[in-house]
């Protein structure tokens, strides 16, 4: 391998394990503060790439990435980032700006900013700010011959103007950001005009706000009013959200009606742009991502008012000046134009947690133990509070599990606690006089047990908790068949003994208790399923993948908490999936043998083969 691949290649497993392992990495360009830095060569290594002032950012068809920079369009594909248009030297340079159409490096740009992607055609269009011009990039695109480069909209004017009609005859002031329809209709946010603009049949119309007038108002139309706005993100064909950025405002356009509403009036400092990804609104807002859920904006990456150069976690990143971001699908994951230090950050899509739990019983008596189950989603660490504090942990369960098992010393009413987190944020839920103790004596025993673990392999240790009621003195268990083994100073006559088998299949367990009033049991039969560990697994730790053949869902166990998973196909294509709580959702996948390849939190990958049955 020459040295040249050997680069490509670390620069590639560079890319790929450090999105893993952290939220927010440097996708493409080297950091530097200030402008002007160049190549002077139309091919760099992605992290290579010396951008001037990023501006723009969107994926085309191919998943390749179009970026704008100060007179710039480029193409990140795969690890390199090759300059389709726009002047290859110094941007500071007399020739360096101008209007010119062409072929690649023969044509000229001057800070051309937001891109969008003609989902049919796959040709990018991009609005030129400085110049007022809407440009179009077509043809030749994986050629040597680059990309040819036209004025599809407005006449050159350094002031800008606004002025409505034909194509050929429109004026623009300082477009900022643009989108594109399923049915190639074009929006145009005209930054400098304050207003939202339309291409259409070979027209330009305005169909929101007051020409060359700042304000804030809701309405149709005219009766409309921005005040710089600089982001747009196309919901759907008939929704368009705009971030009006100096009024600190996120508002939505019906696309049918023309109306402008208010979605987002508080917790913003200056927005710069909107994306919205699985109902929930992502903002670039200045040094952070905020992200909107319906009722509360929250910082989702960055600092609020911190500005630096920093990758990592989410919440502990720090950014520049932000200004255009985007999504891209294909790996769940925003592209952000960090101006300030003039590179691209990835950020991973990590949803905030949503936080629940419930109680097996609700009503118990003093010395019953009660099982508390995380309903969480989207959620990676635990953290559990119990008001007051007499109480006493059981089965070996800590706070910091998942699930607990708790018993109680007192009467009265508990209330408990449950903080979820993730790497972009946390929440708490409480529930107030959750649990209710009571003091009953001289009754005979009721028996209940649970597995905290009911799928294990061979090499899992898993824990039988007694739930019973009315304060049993004495337990014994059984379990069939006899190929098993207590563990860790447990046995058939520990309250809550763990257990180890020795062999795949179906096992019996029952529960006989006393105490002083009398007896009783309780069984369960084939509770327990012990399964077969990947053979695929590439560290030797116990990773099942159950069941399997599987339907609409397989759960993965042994693995602690993942943080990405990739399902391929056998004719090589990537399948849409999500991942919550170490299940994968298979419910969009076709029937079929699909390979996965797995990543926890440590950056540890494994493989599995998973067949799909419907």
């Amino acid at each position: 391998m020459n040295s040249k691949n050997l680069q490509i290649l670390l620069v590639t497993i560079g890319v790929l394990f450090n999105a893993n392992a952290q939220n927010v990495t440097t996708y493409a360009g080297k950091q530097y503060l200030g402008s002007g830095e160049f190549n002077s060569t139309s091919s760099n290594l992605l992290l290579e790439e010396l951008f001037s002032i990023p501006m723009g950012v969107c994926p085309d068809n191919n998943n390749r990435l179009w970026v704008t920079d100060q007179h710039n369009v480029i193409i990140l594909n795969g690890p390199y980032s090759l300059i389709r248009g726009g002047f290859l030297g110094d941007p500071n340079e007399p020739g360096a700006i101008g209007i010119d159409n062409g072929t690649a490096t023969v044509s000229r740009f001057n800070m051309p900013s937001g891109l969008a992607i003609n989902k049919t055609t796959n040709d990018v269009y991009i609005v030129d700010t400085d110049n007022a011009l809407i440009r179009k990039g077509s043809q030749f695109v994986n050629t040597p011959n680059g990309t040819v480069f036209t004025t599809i909209a407005g006449n050159y004017s350094f002031v800008g103007d606004h002025k409505d009609g034909l194509v050929a005859d429109a004026y623009f002031s300082s477009p900022s950001d643009i989108a594109i329809n399923s049915s190639g209709e074009i929006y145009i946010c005209d930054f400098g005009n304050e207003v939202i603009r339309k291409i259409s049949s070979g027209k330009v119309t305005t169909i929101a706000g007051q020409p060359k007038t700042k304000g804030d108002a809701n309405g149709i139309g005219a009766k409309a009013m921005f005040y710089a706005p600089s982001g747009i993100w196309l919901e759907n064909d008939n929704s368009l959200l705009i971030a009006d950025r100096n009024n600190k405002k996120i508002k939505r356009l019906n696309l049918k009606t023309n109306e402008v509403t208010t979605v987002i009036s508080s917790g913003l400092n200056l927005p710069s742009d909107v994306v919205s990804v699985n109902g929930l609104i992502y903002i670039a807002d200045q040094y952070s991502i905020k992200v909107f859920d319906g009722t509360t904006v929250k910082i989702y990456a960055g600092q609020d008012a911190e500005t630096g150069y920093k990758d990592g976690l989410a919440k502990d990143a720090i950014f520049g000046d932000l200004t255009l971001f985007t999504y891209r699908p294909a790996d769940s994951a925003f592209f952000i134009c960090d101006t300030k230090n003039n590179v691209i950050r990835r950020l991973t899509l990590q949803t905030p947690p949503v936080v629940d739990f419930s109680a097996n019983k609700t009503s118990v008596n003093v010395g019953q133990t009660v099982a508390l189950v995380s309903n969480c989603k989207y959620t990676k660490a635990y953290s559990w509070s119990i008001t007051p504090n007499t109480y006493s942990l059981q089965a070996n369960s800590k706070l910091t599990d998942k699930n607990i098992f708790l018993s109680f010393s007192a009467t009265g009413s508990y209330t408990i606690s449950l903080e979820g987190s993730n790497s972009s944020d946390k929440s708490l839920t409480t529930k107030n006089s959750y649990i209710n103790v009571s003091n009953i004596s001289n009754l005979k025993p009721v028996a209940n047990f649970m597995a905290d673990i009911t799928n294990p392999t061979v090499t899992q240790i898993i824990r039988l908790v007694d739930l019973s009621e009315n304060n049993p003195t004495a337990w014994n268990w059984t379990i069939s068949p006899s190929t098993f083994s207590y563990v860790n100073s447990t046995n058939n006559l520990s309250r809550n003994p763990e257990v180890k088998f020795g062999s795949l299949g179906l096992y019996s367990v029952s529960l006989s208790l006393s105490n002083s009033m009398g007896t009783d049991q309780i069984s369960k039969t084939n509770y327990i399923t012990v399964v077969l560990a990947s053979t695929e697994d590439m560290f030797s730790k116990p990773v099942v993948f159950y069941p399997n053949p599987a339907t609409s869902q397989v759960k993965v166990m042994g693995i602690d908490n993942i943080t990405s998973v990739e399902l391929w196909g056998m004719d090589g294509k990537k399948q849409n999936i999500c991942v919550d709580n170490n299940v994968i959702d298979l419910s969009l996948v076709l029937p079929g043998i699909y390979y996965a390849n797995i990543v926890d939190h440590v950056s540890k990958i494994y493989k599995a083969k998973i067949v799909v049955i419907h």
